[in-house]
């Protein structure tokens, strides 16, 4: 096994020792927040990207819901039971870091001579169904049908008291590459049984079946769904069959974005076409903080703009597309936004500065008459462990200013901060976008550095 592996194992297993021996003495939100923080520090150590948390939304009675995959087999935490990577992922690496509660999740109830299992998630105290290929020889028809109607009683308990809850509609897991399953009614069962408006959090997953070593672990967080309590039976086999198409749709263009985010870059070709007899254009390239600057056009009116940034972006990958993208176009100013992504490949911040400067170095011998503006790494609440990391990369690439030609470093680090400290205030509700006001002071920086 890969040391990667290794490390990322030995942390598993203590997540799971963590809950099975915890003390008596701690309540079941304590046990579930112990957990939570033992699988970030898990994750931690692996490669792993969430795209789309602009669009967690603020408040509401939220199901989360994503494609199951299977664990590698390697990752046994005990007597081939195994901590299913991708449902832990989004209840701990997700929900509780934008929420600040892990929620609760939706799990198989454990056949008799799976000890750990039942061990494990007795002590999480999750709400526990019939799994159609899980079901004891001893158990009637009438006992599963009646533990499974408990589930919806249970869950909307859970919602009226604002936790958030995590299911896949599918009752079973699949490799990614044939993901999703079919999915089950239980989830728009739920849907017709709840009193209270629901909002579905759709997430799309992949890679969780392979190991860390060799892969990225991915999810992607699409628009929120409004459910209201009026689905009939006919209803509820459409939309279950619409969702489910829906996502393997998904499922499909993430596999394309795996290699290396074929998808964006063809819709960005496009838009490079339609932009080709523009004259001296900025350009904009990056990562998703330049994609999501939806007000770019009339922040920068008469500027000729043109936005190309793709989100989850890494350096190598903003490098690697560059000469593809802006072949066609003669830029006089090209601002850029990258390097934050790359923290999260567990890459040191001497790393991360040696590959923007060669990607610099690239733009200045492509483009000697340029500016190119380098926008500081923003301050983030999602990333508020990694600021030092952040001010190190900042500083290394300040000092780059000062010795390559026609690098301007813009500093918006310092001017989203209150009175020192990383704040909300400038940040979408994945505490890592920026909002409209975080995009006004980056706006006047551009402005100052770039324009005047």
């Amino acid at each position: 096994m890969n040391k990667i592996d290794e490390l990322f194992l030995s942390f598993l297993k203590d997540a799971f020792k963590s809950v099975v021996n915890s003390p008596n003495s701690l309540s079941v939100d304590e046990i579930r927040s112990l957990s939570s923080k033992k699988i970030q520090e898990a994750f931690s150590k692996t490669k792993y990207e969430i795209h789309g948390s602009e669009n967690l939304p603020s408040k509401g009675n939220l199901i989360f819901i994503y494609n199951h995959l299977n664990n590698h087999p390697l990752y046994s935490v005990a007597e081939n039971f195994q901590i299913t990577l991708d449902s832990h992922f989004i209840s701990s690496m997700i929900i509780d870091r934008y929420y600040n509660n892990p929620g609760i999740r939706v799990s198989r109830l454990s056949l008799p001579n799976e000890k750990f299992h039942k061990d494990y998630y007795d002590k999480l105290d999750y709400i526990r169904v019939y799994a159609k290929n899980f079901i004891p020889k001893n158990i009637t028809d009438t006992e599963v049908i009646n533990t499974n109607k408990n589930f919806y009683k249970k869950a909307s308990q859970h919602l009226k008291k604002g936790n958030c809850l995590v299911l896949s509609p599918e009752g079973a897991s699949y490799s990614t590459d044939e993901s999703p399953g079919v999915f089950k009614k239980g989830l728009f069962k739920l849907l017709s049984n709840l009193t209270i408006p629901t909002i579905l959090v759709p997430i799309v997953t992949l890679n969780f079946d392979k190991l860390a070593s060799k892969s990225i672990f991915k999810c992607e967080i699409k628009k929120p769904i409004t459910y209201k309590n009026t689905l009939t039976k006919n209803h509820i086999e459409i939309e279950s069959h619409k969702l489910n198409k829906k996502y393997k749709s998904w499922v499909n263009k993430m596999k394309l974005y795996d290699n290396d985010f074929s998808v964006e870059i063809k819709k960005l070709l496009s838009k490079v076409e339609d932009n080709k007899s523009v004259v001296s254009p900025i350009i904009f390239y990056g990562s998703s903080t330049i994609r999501l600057w939806k007000s770019l056009d009339d922040d920068f009116k008469n500027m000729n703009v043109i936005n190309l940034g793709f989100g989850g972006a890494y350096v190598d990958s903003l490098s690697k597309n560059f000469d593809l993208l802006i072949n066609f176009l003669n830029p006089k100013a090209i601002v850029i936004y990258l390097g934050g992504n790359d923290l999260n490949l567990n890459l040191s911040p001497k790393e991360i500065i040696f590959k923007i400067k060669k990607f610099i170095e690239k733009i200045i011998t492509k483009y000697p008459n340029a500016n190119i503006g380098y926008i500081s790494i923003k301050p983030s609440i999602e990333r508020k462990n990694k600021l030092l990391d952040i001010k190190e990369i900042n500083k290394g690439i300040k000092l780059l200013s000062k010795s390559l030609p026609n690098l301007i470093y813009i500093n918006i680090y310092d001017r989203l901060l209150d009175k020192g400290k990383v704040t909300s205030k400038f940040l979408l509700q994945d505490g890592l976008h920026l909002n409209k006001a975080g995009y006004k002071i980056l706006v006047d920086a551009v402005k100052e550095k770039i324009i005047n």
